[in-house]
């Protein structure tokens, strides 16, 4: 693990399948930084607020897969970005590299309605409740707390 990573494990949660490997996206727009709530037919965290993201598809690197997946979901192309750290999800037998995005090419859209019911911009103060972000809750408030100063 990444210097400045973190990982967060529940020690109620045993499950011997294999872990899944992910992307998520934290995007800042002055103070805000973008959620999208998943639909509430989701398997994992339905109709919760989240972050942009999702599985690394076979071969695909980290970087490709966070950049389909911005693509497929936000309808943008991402230009620079960096990675946070990586989570261990407590639900979902999965490792999440989580990456700030810090400049796209597009406007922010639900392109992928059939995965989420809508997207917003949060300020720190105003995130909301929700288990889906409370494994990288860290990461999103250094990044957002990072764009301030």
């Amino acid at each position: 693990m990444s210097a400045g990573s973190t990982e967060t494990v529940n020690s109620n949660h045993i499950d011997d399948s294999p872990r899944a490997r992910c992307v998520a996206s934290v995007l800042i727009k002055g103070d805000r930084v973008l959620l999208v709530k998943r639909q509430p037919h989701r398997r994992v965290y339905p109709d919760l607020w989240d972050l942009p993201g999702g599985h690394i598809e076979g071969n695909e690197s980290p970087e490709e897969a966070l950049r389909r997946e911005a693509r497929e979901e936000l309808g943008i192309d991402v230009e620079e970005y960096h990675e946070l750290g990586t989570v261990l999800d407590p639900v979902e037998p999965a490792d999440i590299i989580v990456f700030a995005i810090t400049t796209w090419h597009g406007e922010p859209t639900n392109a992928a309605p059939d995965e989420h019911s809508e997207i917003d911009w949060f300020t720190q103060g105003k995130l909301p409740e929700s288990a889906a972000l409370d494994c990288y809750r860290k990461e999103v408030t250094e990044t957002l707390t990072a764009a301030r100063t």
